[in-house]
């Protein structure tokens, strides 16, 4: 059930970044625009004080931004993110208890000094500010510097074993090189993520200014018997694909994809898929399993029907309608089940069967179907892993892979990039 959660929620998000990514390729779209700043505390304390490190002057002046904008006609604050922290010394719960304090004093603060109502403020507490610590760190020549920023990125905050807690993030950063590292941190880095607190982002919906209708022509028309006489009709506006991003919502985040047209009957693509699943997501798997995918491929395929003859008013109907193509794909995999595992690379050729259809707006998103079959090769290279998240050993056993059959399927949610084009009334059937 968790599984289908976190997909139905990528998908959600996925369709709503291509959405806003289409909209904005139209002339009368909506833009929206960020405004932040960071609030900082005194170590230990979730009070504002307005006379350290700037915080008056970033508060009170950001309050002066919110009264502007409410009296902007084409102005509209969608809302207001909070995000409190704290740094990794310490215990967790009372980092998590100082973060939480920490965002409500701003909150209130917002409540108190601007217009904005409860409802536009969003809060978030993240306890440790581990982002925040990387991002110091990949600042620095320091010689220990990529290593704990692998342990931060690469390790869970918890691991378990048996219902209990025998590993994580914040041990390995103080076991390492006997806790040299983890000293000169609290006295060079944690000093000033103690000082930090809250960073708050505001979100300005602008509309555009409105547009000067064009003059309004009326046209007078005489009848004689069944023959009608009248002024020719003026040109008309339509929108050509330039190109296409599509992502696969098999795998929703994990891959990217663009589709060219060349002319009306051809195309070329490419995609790039990054499928690193449960090492990184699932928790309760205990670092056991392991589902990583990373590779590409490129397709050219032939668009059929009578839209997509080489007529220049027929530019409007490219990627759409029913397709051929020919695929070549590539890469590398790791596929592991309690503690045991293959590794090895991939080859893929074949040919699909794909179907584009338009969602809603005659020019908005789009969905692509398609199935292929195919031909792969791969020698799949065999290995034990004796602890949750260790080591790979490989046995040496290595198993030849040749697979004809299906070896393509998507459902892809399509946002097509176009451009406004005119043409003459009598181009247009």
């Amino acid at each position: 059930m968790k599984v289908v959660l976190k997909l139905l929620r990528s998908f959600a998000l996925c369709a709503c970044l291509l959405f806003l990514a289409n909209v904005r390729c139209y002339s009368q779209s909506f833009r929206t625009d960020t405004i932040g700043f960071s609030v900082f505390f005194k170590q230990g304390r979730s009070e504002i004080d307005m006379n350290y490190r700037g915080n008056g002057s970033n508060l009170l002046s950001f309050a002066d931004t919110i009264t502007a904008l409410d009296e902007d006609p084409l102005a509209n604050v969608k809302y207001v993110y909070v995000e409190g922290a704290a740094s990794p010394e310490g215990a967790s719960d009372y980092n998590q208890a100082l973060s939480e304090r920490r965002t409500e004093s701003i909150r209130e603060w917002l409540l108190k000094h601007t217009t904005l109502d409860i409802g536009q403020i969003r809060t978030a507490s993240i306890g440790v500010d581990w982002d925040g610590l990387a991002a110091i760190l990949g600042e620095t020549d320091w010689e220990y510097s990529d290593t704990i920023v692998n342990i931060i990125r690469d390790t869970p905050l918890w691991i378990t074993r048996g219902g209990k807690v025998v590993d994580g993030r914040k041990k390995r950063l103080m076991d390492l090189e006997g806790g040299k590292p983890w000293r000169w941190m609290l006295d060079s880095i944690y000093p000033e993520l103690r000082q930090g607190g809250a960073d708050v982002k505001c979100y300005v919906v602008r509309i555009p200014d409105p547009q000067v209708l064009r003059d309004t022509v009326t046209v007078t028309v005489n009848t004689k018997d069944t023959v009608y006489l009248g002024e020719p009709a003026g040109p008309i506006e339509v929108l050509e694909p330039i190109f296409a991003v599509r992502t696969n919502l098999i795998l929703p985040l994990m891959n990217i994809g663009v589709e060219v047209p060349i002319g009306n009957r051809w195309s070329v693509g490419a995609d790039w898929y990054y499928t690193w699943a449960w090492r990184k997501w699932f928790k309760d798997l205990n670092m056991t399993n392991c589902l990583q995918m990373l590779g590409g491929g490129l397709d050219v395929r032939y668009w059929f029907g009578k839209r997509h003859t080489p007529e220049r008013v027929n530019r409007q109907n490219r990627l759409w309608g029913h397709s051929m193509g020919a695929y070549v794909y590539g890469g590398y995999y790791d596929f592991e089940y309690d503690y045991k595992g293959y590794q090895g690379e991939f080859s893929n050729i074949g040919l699909d069967y794909m179907y584009s259809a338009r969602l809603g707006k005659r020019h908005g998103l789009r969905m692509e179907l398609s199935l292929g079959v195919g031909y792969i090769h791969s020698k799949a290279r065999e290995y034990n892993v004796f602890t949750a998240g260790g080591n790979a050993f490989r046995t040496g056993v290595v198993k030849n892979v040749n697979w004809i059959g299906p070896t393509k399927a998507t459902i892809s949610l399509v946002v097509p990039i176009n451009r406004r084009v005119t043409y003459d009334h009598d181009e247009v059937r």
